[in-house]
């Protein structure tokens, strides 16, 4: 990192106006005063990981330092600033919820982006406190596994408001992860790849889930507590807002073979609001929803270990507008089930809309398209599937639900329209002997390239880490 690099930045006549009067800055002047600034930031931070980060620092003490008439010591004030500003992005204060076992935040609380937030056990957010995460703020997890494993959980009831910005997204990574604000949003030492370094984000509510008497325990967190129920009768329930939130590298084994996914929800209602999201390297599904009728919009899910989207416990939201990369280890893109209400009194119908699958080249198994399966109840259109190696194929339809073409959800019918594989292979053997009836598969097409029109809007990811 050199000075001249920096300067050459800032360097040409300027004009700064103070509250007494309007100062015109030549080169030589402005160069003088950002060599101090820089020099000064270099002094203290010499491993700063971000260029920009002492730009902005010599940028702001030029600024003053004129502004403020030039004298010596408010140049070096200036200086002063530029440093405790370049401090904060850098080595910024951590902020320990928790040390291990179970914390409850009880009441309304609210995680500022000047701080990094340690998370270390169990941080529940119970009934009738709100959780606000101000845009841009980092949030980290300590790294037990199994039963200690790190999880902020949203009971039924409380609410979260973790609303970012695409400019200032809200990230959730691991304690190991070196990411501070200087960096923006990638990590100097992570990669997308990176998986079960702690749990997940758990939201849980109030609305109708198709299990036996209408309610759940959320797998594998901890027992012997009620924040672990999910389910109810209100399918307009709230419990807040996830928007422009980036969680990262999630999934850590709980026992049993089973995981921790990116993000799980349980019993959410449509009036929760998540949209604008990132799942990275979960080692287990990208986000699996259980009941619950909440709706997800611009969702971006890449090298997860088990599913892309996993849906059931008769789900009746919709998914729109989502992306999925494929690890070399992945299972499928979509696992998607019915109802576990052995009466059947309660059903749901879901729509997924608008997706572009990615496949991978080295990919460890065949049947990674999607699996359709225990009466599985959906409506699924516009899928594109991409660069899948030859030989992919669907892994399982539900015969008993299987309507072929439809148009829209139904109760107790599974219908596709507009799915498009990329591929050489035939229809025939993307469908792997599938379906009784191959010829109700009209609403599959083989194709040699994407149209534009196919699949997700890709454009609105920009933000996240993959695109």
């Amino acid at each position: 990192m050199k000075k001249s690099i920096l300067a050459l930045s800032l360097a040409g006549a300027l004009v700064f106006s103070s509250c007494e009067s309007e100062v015109v800055v030549d080169d030589a002047t402005i160069q003088s005063i950002v060599n101090q600034a820089v020099a000064a930031v270099l002094a203290q931070f010499p491993d700063v990981p971000s260029t920009q980060a002492i730009a902005d620092a010599a940028a702001k003490a030029a600024e003053e330092a004129v502004a403020a008439g030039f004298a010596g010591q408010d140049v070096d004030a200036a200086i002063e600033a530029a440093l405790n500003a370049a401090q904060a992005l850098t080595n910024p204060p951590v902020e320990r919820v928790g040390s291990g076992g179970v914390v409850e935040i009880t009441g309304n609380t609210t995680w500022t982006s000047d701080k990094i937030w340690l998370m270390d056990g169990k941080v529940i957010v119970q009934d009738g406190a709100t959780l606000t995460i101000e845009a841009g703020t980092i949030v980290k997890a300590a790294s037990g596994q199994g039963a200690n494993a790190t999880v902020l959980l949203i009971a039924k009831g409380g609410k979260i408001e973790a609303v970012g910005t695409s400019a200032k997204p809200i990230i959730f990574t691991d304690v190991e992860d070196d990411i501070v604000y200087a960096n923006g949003t990638t990590s100097p030492n992570r990669s997308a790849t990176d998986r079960g370094k702690w749990g997940s984000v758990i939201i849980l509510g109030n609305a109708k889930v198709g299990e036996d008497g209408g309610e759940e325990d959320i797998e594998g967190i901890v027992s012997g507590y009620d924040f672990t129920k999910y389910g109810g009768s209100d399918d307009a329930d709230d419990s807040g807002e996830l928007n422009y939130v980036s969680i990262r590298h999630t999934g850590t084994q709980i026992g049993g073979g089973d995981e921790l996914q990116g993000l799980t929800m349980g019993g959410v209602g449509s009036g929760t609001v998540i949209e604008n999201i990132e799942l990275l390297g979960s080692n287990d599904d990208g986000i699996e929803i259980f009941g619950g009728s909440v709706n997800v919009t611009n969702l971006m899910i890449a090298n997860h270990k088990d599913d892309g989207i996993d849906l059931d416990e008769a789900y009746k939201g919709t998914i729109t507008n989502a992306v999925v990369y494929m690890a070399a280890d992945s299972d499928t893109v979509f696992e998607h089930d019915g109802t576990e209400d052995s009466t059947g009194t309660i059903d749901g119908a879901f729509t997924v809309s608008g997706v572009t699958a990615y496949g991978n080249g080295n990919a460890e198994k065949t049947a990674t398209l999607g699996d359709w399966k225990s009466d599985a109840t959906a409506f699924i259109e516009n899928v594109a599937y991409v660069s899948f190696p030859a030989g992919s194929t669907f892994k399982g339809i539900d015969a008993d639900t299987y309507k072929g073409a439809g148009t829209a959800s139904a109760l107790g019918e599974l219908s596709f329209k507009d799915i498009v594989v990329v591929t050489s292979d035939t229809k025939t053997a993307v469908l792997n002997g599938l379906l009784a009836d191959e010829t109700s598969a009209t609403w599959l097409t083989i194709a040699t390239s994407k149209s534009a029109s196919a699949g997700a809007d890709e454009s609105v990811f920009a933000w996240t880490q993959v695109q």
